[in-house]
């Protein structure tokens, strides 16, 4: 027999940002609880608003499912002496399975027999397991924040105030807190009043809605979006759809009620992006434009009850926003009075990292790397970027990113605009902190890309030049971001810089702040670069031998590194691969420890194999060379290719150790030159010896 359970925790508003993963997180610990008392079950589902969290567990069996559960012992050699008789070990498992020693047998496993015994536990009734569960189930719930409230030893995200617990029509008490689960909810809490006897989960949803909440949270987000369709139809505008903040008021309401609201045409000569984080992240009000796009003077609100006056309402509503925008009024136009390259010089007073310095340091060691990277990027744009640079932190002096820091990068756009900066400088400033993230736009200008890339560059270096370097489980300045953001801006945009002498000019101009020897830190840095990389191939799917032994051979630029691992990833198709791969990784492994000198005598060779192969090496080296410095790598490994066969009778018929050391390292040194025609292209010594044959 089965019957569903319904769990609703009641408590006092939940932030909007919280409900839904709490909802998702907890179906999945309850579902894993259940499990694990051995209660079957069909599917939760959930349900919640700001004043509650409800999981339905469909189709919960009445009772546990039984188990029998086979534990071994140690093995039969070791659970009993030479005369057959149990020893201390056989003793002390049964001692710890509390059965005395008779009732253990022995088992036959792959592995030989060993002493064990069958454990079976009884299936009990679901009523008599579910209290513990679910009490254990409520605590464990994860949420960013919890608190404790009155002088309770419970946690939760808010107090709590009842708890539902309804097995069928039966009613499953226990306790959190001060709290004992019953069968009472309560609706919402101005449109109703006194509990509402629940008499099974079926009737949960239409009870509830009968007393004004509507704890669907498609239907809240419903009754919203079909709010702000019909102001559209009223009034003739469009309403700039916004799925995240429908969202964020549906798990703020309980019984929403859409009105719309206006504000001062005058407000509309400021900036749009003042007026949409005005409404929409400070107020969560909805925002209108018109077929052109430019924005409506209104907005739409939702409120959590029916009102019996709305013009009351909305007034109350428009007085609020109108007094944010004033104060957004009055912060733009005092920001313009002063000019975005004047302001700059106010981030000498604005620490930016204690061990770092201050913001005016930081700009001033990104206009320098700024102008390294623009004879690479824009040669004739140098002074632009370097302008630009100087120019991209100024806006955090300004009023209105101190009220609204998330316009940071967006203000500081419109106030170089204002200030008569060019087009793209203006642009460049809102660009250079691009990309946020892996999936996110880059930049589109060039003296954008490149301030972008010298702001995170010399973010990467200063931490790990002042020790602040992110680990395995915290990276706090976002580094492994920055690092991937810098690696995307260089690809897209085909800049071959070396990423050596990057990271050379961030130190150099880091120089002074650095805790650690420049050396060391470059190091460091090259090697986490190495690491982004090998990450964000092999997540393409790129075989991590291949990335490896594209790595491994040493950080040139991205564009180059790139080329040669396409040229390898193809190349790995080709039926010379595998023995080429195989006659290079020999050749490798063996000269490793070789260091001595590479010139060549054909007057030592003693087989013709060895002067077969000098040959065919002197023949290739200047094609393949040439090859790979035009980034030809495709054509380097054809040419390399070639070699094979000579270089597999070479190791067929020479014995390269031979006894005297002349003709030894003679021959050493042929293999290690002609390795080292590999060592432009991968280190073949890093290919997976699976895949190498």
């Amino acid at each position: 027999m089965e019957r569903d359970y319904l769990l609703e925790i009641g408590c006092e508003e939940i932030p909007a940002g919280f409900v839904g993963p709490a909802l998702r997180n907890g179906s999945q610990l309850l579902a894993e609880a259940l499990r694990k008392a051995r209660l079957s079950f069909d599917k939760i589902e959930i349900y919640g608003t700001p004043r509650r969290l409800a999981f339905l567990v469909r189709s919960l069996k009445e009772s546990q499912d039984s188990s029998e559960e086979t534990v071994l012992g140690p093995p039969k050699s070791v659970a009993f002496d030479a005369d057959g008789k149990p020893s201390k070990a056989a003793a002390g498992f049964a001692r710890s399975q509390g059965v005395d020693i008779e009732t253990l047998r022995l088992f036959p496993t792959e592995r030989g027999e060993y002493l064990g015994i069958v454990k079976s536990e009884a299936a009990h009734p679901t009523v008599e397991i579910l209290p513990k569960v679910v009490a254990e189930f409520i605590p464990s719930i994860p949420f960013r924040k919890s608190m404790r409230w009155a002088d309770l030893d419970v946690r939760f995200v808010r107090p709590v105030q009842w708890i539902v617990s309804l097995y069928g029509e039966e009613t499953i008490p226990f306790g959190f807190g001060n709290v004992v689960a019953g069968n009472a909810s309560f609706g919402h809490r101005f449109l109703s009043s006194g509990p509402i006897l629940l008499h099974s989960p079926a009737d949960y949803v239409s009870s509830l809605e009968a007393a004004s909440v509507l704890v669907e949270l498609e239907d809240r987000k419903r009754l919203i979006r079909e709010g702000l369709l019909e102001i559209e139809k009223q009034v003739g505008i469009r309403w700039v759809v916004d799925e995240p903040l429908l969202e964020t008021v549906g798990n703020i309401v309980e019984f929403p009620v859409v009105m719309m609201g206006r504000f001062e045409q005058k407000y509309l000569s400021l900036p749009r992006e003042i007026l949409v984080t005005t409404m929409r992240n400070n107020q969560k009000y909805f925002v209108f434009e018109d077929a052109s796009g430019k924005l409506f003077p209104g907005f739409a609100f939702v409120s959590n009850t029916k009102v019996i006056d709305p013009d009351v309402v909305v007034a109350g509503n428009a007085r609020v926003l109108r007094a944010r925008l004033s104060d957004a009024e009055f912060y733009y136009s005092d920001d313009l009075k002063i000019p975005l390259f004047d302001r700059a010089q106010a981030l000498k007073s604005v620490l930016f990292q204690k061990d770092m310095g201050t913001y005016w340091e930081k700009v001033e060691r990104m206009a320098d790397v700024a102008g390294y990277v623009a004879s690479w990027a824009c040669p004739g744009k140098d002074a632009d970027c370097r302008r630009a640079a100087i120019l991209s932190k100024a806006d955090l002096t300004t009023g209105v990113v101190k009220e609204f820091p998330e316009l940071q990068g967006i203000m500081g756009s419109h106030y170089a605009s204002r200030s008569g900066e060019t087009v793209e400088i203006a642009l460049s400033i809102q660009e250079h902190y691009l990309p946020k993230g892996q999936a996110d736009e880059l930049p589109s200008t060039e003296i954008g890309a490149v301030v972008a890339l010298s702001d995170k560059i010399d973010m990467i270096c200063g931490c790990f030049g002042v020790g602040l370097i992110p680990t395995g489980t915290a990276d706090p300045y976002a580094l492994r971001r920055q690092t991937l953001g810098a690696l995307a801006i260089l690809e897209s945009r085909d800049l071959r810089i070396p990423l050596a002498g990057l990271v050379d000019r961030s130190l150099e101009a880091l120089s002074g702040k650095l805790k650690s020897p420049a050396s060391e830190v470059r190091q460091k840095v090259l090697e986490f670069f190495s690491g982004r990389l090998f990450n964000l191939w092999t997540a393409k799917g790129v075989p991590a031998d291949l990335a490896e032994a594209v790595l491994a051979a040493g950080l040139t630029d991205v564009v180059d590194l790139k080329a040669k691992l396409d040229a390898l990833v193809v190349f790995r198709a080709d039926p010379a691969f595998e023995p080429l791969a195989e006659v290079f990784k020999r050749a490798i492994n063996i000269t490793k420890n070789f260091e001595g000198s590479t010139p060549v005598s054909p007057d030592l060779f003693e087989h013709e194999e060895e002067r077969v192969l000098f040959s065919a090496v002197e023949s290739v080296s200047s094609r393949v060379r040439e090859a790979a410095a035009e980034g030809r790598y495709g054509d380097a490994l054809g040419q390399m290719a070639s070699l094979q066969s000579v270089v597999a009778a070479f190791f067929e018929k020479v014995l390269v150790m031979a006894k005297e050391d002349q003709v030894k390292n003679n021959r050493l040194a042929l293999l290690k030159n002609m390795s080292g025609l590999f060592s432009s292209v991968a280190d073949f010594s890093k290919v997976a010896s699976n895949k190498a044959g």
